[in-house]
């Protein structure tokens, strides 16, 4: 589906010829008069030489040795609600954590009736770097104000720069950037394409029959049965579970059963073969106990050996305790092979994994030791040390995205990219790539549009996220450099634009029933200490993990499950189709931070049902982000959390019959349905 843009969101990198000039006065922060109210910085606030980026000054958010809140506003200005108004400034992070600046509009009593936000943070480093916020104003505006805002929460040691305001405004209009699609009508036989369904009320509607497991979740006879390979009540079984598995999917396919009783996972569960199902006696019978956890002093390489061989598409991971971590790094001799450092969505980071082909390109083939280091925030630091032999042309176990209790992993790429040959069109089945592409008949592919000049120019694009569009599809048939989908494109996929694809190797027919999993939480951490600025909560030992992990999964389910306390995510899916998730509840998270943690839903995935599954003090959940398109969310109770279309361009996913209570403390934005405008640097 097309979406509907007024004309002035596609000129967010309007030059400065667009558009008449709002002179903001002080926007420079030049010496002399500075109309700009800093009675609300309670000392964090000054003009400095040092913080110019032109001229002779700028403003410097800074510590003043407290946990204040700094609020500085410029002068009141005139707005009108039939324009459309582009702020432009510098700004950057030169210690600590970041700073948001609005464009807030008024009415004309001085009641707050809308602003509009980008962060400055530290994902651009510490140099200058440009950001904008385009603003079509709601009715009744009649006034509008500059706010810089660096919440109360944030801790002392930080220091922000800011200049170079410029505010310009243009007439609004109505006008969308392409022509509309919808809303379509169904004697508008040549505008329906293949991707349009009539619906029963007459209306056209995207089509969403595609959503969920193909044909349905299978019943799936069992195959294994635990108590047959050791597994007894109170006893760590992710072990056998994984031996479980691979028998299983080597012979086939089939259930896992897991008998009555509490069960402990002390390690992740890792599954990677289709058809594999792990079944309970029910969720008030069966309950999986995750209490995997790194104490300080044990840093830990995960899932490797002494003297193993890693080949080129696997990687290398070590963990450590996240309790005042800020910065980890992976070294062999005094090459460093990659390193993070806590900044803004560090959330509670406890892992650095390095591609094994990163490794390769640096140090060779052959026998390595390498050295994992975590460093805190006293200055202390953990160690550890392993060789491993690196080796060309072999593939290794794939790691997910995010690391769950249990986790369903496919492949991912296993192909370069294959350019398109022809554009493709909403509703086309049949693509067109280069010669020489190797794809097959039944291979899933990803199909990617990137985020292209010519459409961050068109829809006013100014994140720094580089996708405009993707999908996975099976092919169904090959005919030359002409490939059948098993259904039909939903947006444009066009030569000009870079678009390409992908082979992928999927996971498929799998899932989970039937139980209840819960993280423990570390006992005797010790009470919690004041929010970090770039996390936004609490230094905690638990670890970041998720409940149930699916990523580049095909087809999979989850049914009849409770996720409780998950350290981040209670049911995530990652880069995955057809997924089905029914009858489940997802109780809480531990760690209600900053990005990435407490949701629930879909992200980069496609085609995929939930249905009658509540949530309770989440942060965004149901969530669907990051192009996922095609998904249906049916039928839920989510309770202290906001419904979220959080970021990414998502398009066509249908909310239904849903019930959203954003109330809580949990990270909700507060709003019922939430989604975020192009001019966002975030979402």
């Amino acid at each position: 589906m097309a979406m509907l843009l007024p004309a002035s969101n596609h000129a967010a990198a309007a030059t400065a010829a667009e558009g008449s000039l709002i002179v903001v006065p002080g926007g420079g922060f030049e010496p002399g008069d500075l109309p700009w109210d800093f009675a609300l910085a309670q000392g964090t606030a000054s003009v400095s030489p040092d913080a110019a980026h032109t001229g002779q000054g700028g403003l410097r958010i800074a510590d003043s040795g407290a946990d204040a809140k700094a609020s500085v506003v410029s002068n009141r200005l005139p707005a009108d609600d039939s324009l459309h108004y582009h702020l432009t400034f510098r700004g950057r992070v030169t210690s600590g954590a970041g700073t948001a600046v609005y464009l807030r509009f008024l009415d004309t009593d001085g009641k707050e009736l809308q602003r509009d936000t980008v962060g400055v943070g530290t994902d651009r480093g510490n140099a200058w770097a440009d950001y904008a916020i385009n603003s079509v104003p709601p009715a009744g505006a009649g006034a509008l104000e500059i706010l810089v805002q660096r919440p109360g929460h944030r801790p002392p040691g930080y220091s922000v720069d800011l200049d170079d305001f410029e505010l310009r405004s243009r007439p609004f209009e109505a006008v969308p950037p392409w022509p509309g699609t919808y809303k379509l009508r169904p004697g508008e036989t040549n505008r329906l394409t293949a991707a349009d369904v009539v619906g029963p009320d007459g209306l056209v509607y995207p089509d969403w029959r595609y959503a969920g497991v193909p044909g349905g979740i299978p019943a799936m006879p069992v195959k294994a049965r635990l108590s047959d390979l050791g597994a007894r009540e109170g006893t760590d079984i992710s072990a056998l579970l994984e031996k479980a598995a691979a028998q299983v999917s080597a012979e086939g396919g089939g259930a896992i059963e897991i008998g009555e009783g509490d069960f402990h996972l002390d390690a992740p569960v890792m599954i990677s073969g289709d058809n594999v199902v792990i079944r309970g006696a029910g969720r008030d019978r069966t309950r999986l106990l995750l209490r995997y956890r790194v104490p300080r002093g044990g840093v830990r390489f995960f899932r490797l050996a002494e003297g193993q061989e890693v080949g080129r598409t696997s990687s290398i991971e070590f963990h450590a305790n996240p309790k005042n971590l800020v910065r980890l790094e992976l070294k062999s001799g005094e090459t460093t092979l990659a390193e993070r450092t806590r900044a803004d969505h560090w959330g509670n980071t406890f892992s650095l994994r390095v591609g094994a082909n990163t490794a390769l390109e640096k140090l060779g083939e052959g026998l390595h030791e390498f050295t994992a280091i975590a460093h805190y925030e006293d200055g202390s630091r953990d160690e550890a040390r392993i060789d491993l032999k690196l080796v060309r042309g072999r593939f290794g176990e794939i790691m997910p995205s995010q690391l769950g209790a249990i986790n369903f992993t496919g492949r991912g790429t296993v192909s370069d990219r294959i350019p398109l040959a022809a554009d493709a069109a909403r509703g086309d089945r049949v693509i067109r790539l280069k010669d020489g592409h190797g794809f097959a008949s039944g291979d899933t592919i990803n199909l990617v549009a990137p985020a292209s000049e010519r459409w961050k120019t068109l829809v006013g694009h100014t994140a720094k996220w580089q996708i405009q569009a993707q999908n996975m599809h099976r092919i169904e048939a090959v005919d030359g450099a002409q490939l059948t989908l098993n259904q039909p494109v939903r947006v444009p996929f066009l030569v000009e634009d870079g678009c390409y694809a992908t082979k992928i190797g999927v996971i498929r027919n799998s899932g989970v029933e039937s139980l209840t999993i819960e993280q423990s939480e570390v006992p005797g951490q010790g009470p919690p200490g004041p929010r970090i600025g770039h996390t936004l909560w609490h230094a905690i030992e638990d670890l970041w993990t998720n409940g149930i992990n699916m990523e580049h999964a095909w087809g999979c389910w989850v049914r009849d499950v409770t996720v409780r306390t998950a350290g981040r995510n209670a049911a995530y899916f990652l880069n995955s189709k057809h997924i089905e998730v029914r009858d489940c509840l997802f109780d809480d998270a531990i760690f209600k931070g900053g990005g990435g943690t407490g949701y629930v839903g879909f992200d980069r995935t496609y085609d995929s049902l939930m249905d009658t599954v509540e949530t309770r003090s989440m942060r965004h959940a149901p969530n669907v982000q990051w192009n996922s398109s095609g998904n249906v969310i049916r039928n839920g109770r989510f309770l202290g959390s906001d419904g979220q279309w959080h970021a990414g361009w998502t398009l066509e996913n249908l909310y239904e019959n849903n019930f959203i209570d954003a109330r809580g403390d949990g990270g909700s934005y507060g709003h019922g349905l939430y989604a975020s405008g192009p001019s966002s640097g975030s979402h």
